[in-house]
């Protein structure tokens, strides 16, 4: 009801002084009565005043934005914790806006080393306050995700628990670009939309991300300032990764959970729609769990929880949970599918004769198969391994779709990025010039990119190329089949999320069969399942 009073208390736009004068503007959100509580704490760059009907909606459009059903009350901020939520289960609640926007001075910048200081600052302020039990947990969506992977680094003191719920963990990979090339939709309109409209007039923006991004195709200290040290987080972690998230938050939640260094972590996975999953019944109930026993000491049983749960897709809407010790899980074989260029076919050994296809870069694709004869499940990240080249120019663009189709041939869909509902099994991207590997860090199934120079590809030059496949994890049932798409252009189109900055000119050739070991290596978890 429109004016209704909350249920709880609520004090608007403290300020909070930073260590260099700066001021912080936040609000408070605590149950009524005069018990020392703990804290839940998120700092948005969204506006802490931004409800659900306030949030932007030119900027949902543009975005193409499918939220599904939330399940939170009208006082949630945009990705943030519910506080009628929360404080009917004894909580204080704080959402502070970022520096530089809305209601918080300074000058705005992105993930900055400033903005993990600050919000230091502002958990050991929580912590004093008369209201509070001196115990803070962080919780959050996206953006308010990512900000907890900077601040955990520095190991606050009163920090006891976070719960980074979908985040990218290196800006350099996972935002301004898909392994080299650059993201050309969701980052402007979300700079223009979201920061350039939202900072504080009173200062200028401390950066301009678009321009930075644009001018850093290669990594560099610039971006590396904006990495968060992963293995300097020790507290106990609840982190959320999900499968339908690719080009944005999948690979980095991943990282972010198998890197850090809590002892006591846990993983939860889902292939929905990342805002409705956050709020739905399961996911709270999981969250106040794990919050309740380490920020209240709560003797719930928590620590016999599994570490990881996972959700295994069938289809869009349908899914199997079981739970796992490990990620990636044990008992995974990684199996390689080779391509057959002259059937369109992977298959289990690599054809003896070297043979290519052939497809024009902006506007064909090449296509590969596998029907499975009795029921698989992939799960995890996967490696494709290509022989390659261009007709022309000197750099290639590759995009690689795998799609699920059932024993009929049609197609079976899933959710994806920003919860669009017609979205494939997994995707990779690589531009050919940052082909070089990382060896300390590459794996079977993650080929890990340096991005530390540029390596180009002369004319009728064949290339090895590895591509990251993004983790998924899927059951494939007798009679179905998985096939791979390779093309010049973006191979999944939805909303906002795009590459329209290729380098691709005239023909590819993929080369398979003989010495050209091109392949696809896919996470075969056990028989068991």
């Amino acid at each position: 009801m429109a004016g209704a009073q909350p249920p709880f208390l609520v004090e608007r736009d403290i300020r909070v002084p930073m260590r260099d004068g700066i001021e912080l503007a936040l609000n408070v959100y605590r149950p009524h009565g005069a018990e020392r509580v703990p804290v839940v704490m998120s700092v948005t760059p969204y506006g802490k005043d931004a409800l659900p009907d306030r949030i932007g909606m030119t900027f949902m459009r543009l975005a193409g934005v499918r939220f599904g059903r939330l399940d939170c009350s009208r006082w949630t901020g945009f990705e943030a914790p519910d506080p009628l939520f929360f404080t009917n289960a004894g909580y204080a609640v704080v959402q502070a806006d970022v520096r530089g926007m809305h209601a918080s001075d300074g000058h705005a910048g992105v993930l900055t080393e400033d903005d993990a200081r600050d919000y230091c600052e502002l958990i050991e302020w929580a912590a004093r306050q008369p209201w509070s039990s001196g115990a803070v947990g962080l919780i959050g969506v996206s953006y308010l995700c990512m900000s907890q992977w900077r601040v955990a680094a520095l190991r606050p003191p009163a920090l006891k628990a976070i719960v980074p719920w979908e985040g990218v963990t290196d800006l350099l990979r996972e935002l301004g670009y898909q392994d080299g090339i650059p993201e050309t939709g969701f980052v402007g309109v979300w700079w223009q939309n979201r920061f350039r409209r939202g900072h504080n007039p009173r200062f200028a923006l401390a950066e301009d991300f678009p321009a930075e991004r644009d001018a850093r195709p290669l990594d560099d200290i610039w971006w590396a300032g904006k990495r968060p040290v992963l293995e300097n987080i020790g507290v106990p972690a609840l982190v959320c990764a999900s499968w339908s998230d690719h080009g944005l938050h999948t690979r980095g939640s991943f990282e972010g959970f198998e890197r850090i260094a809590s002892p006591q972590k846990w993983l939860f996975t889902h292939g929905r729609r990342k805002w409705e999953a956050f709020y739905a019944p399961e996911s709270r109930d999981v969250q106040l769990r794990f919050l309740d026993h380490f920020l209240k000491g709560t003797d719930n049983g928590w620590e016999t929880t599994p570490r990881v749960r996972l959700e295994v897709r069938s289809s869009r809407e349908g899914y199997d949970v079981r739970y796992e010790d490990a990620w990636p899980p044990a008992g995974v074989t990684y199996t390689p599918l080779y391509l057959d260029a002259h059937a369109g076919t992977l298959v289990r050994a690599m054809p003896d004769a070297p043979d290519g296809v052939r497809y024009r870069a902006r506007n064909e694709r090449a296509t590969f198969i596998h029907r499975f004869e009795e029921t698989t499940e992939l799960t995890g990240s996967m490696a494709l391994k290509l022989w390659v080249a261009t007709s022309e120019g000197d750099d290639l663009d590759l995009f690689a779709v795998l799609r699920k189709f059932d024993a009929r041939g049609n197609e079976v869909e899933f959710y994806g990025y920003n919860g669009y509902a017609h979205d494939c099994v997994a995707k990779g991207w690589l531009r050919a010039s940052h082909r070089e590997l990382d060896p300390a860090r590459s794996r079977p199934g993650r080929p890990w990119h340096t991005h530390a120079t540029r390596q180009p590809v002369g004319a009728g030059e064949i290339v090895p190329v590895e591509i990251e496949i993004l983790s998924s994890c899927t059951r494939f049932e007798a009679g179905s089949s998985v096939r791979l798409d390779l093309q010049g252009r973006d191979a999944a189109k939805y909303p906002a999320f795009r590459h329209a900055r290729t380098v691709n000119r005239g023909v590819h050739t993929i080369f398979a069969g003989g010495t050209y070991d091109s392949y696809l290596l896919v996470p075969v978890a056990g028989e068991k399942r």
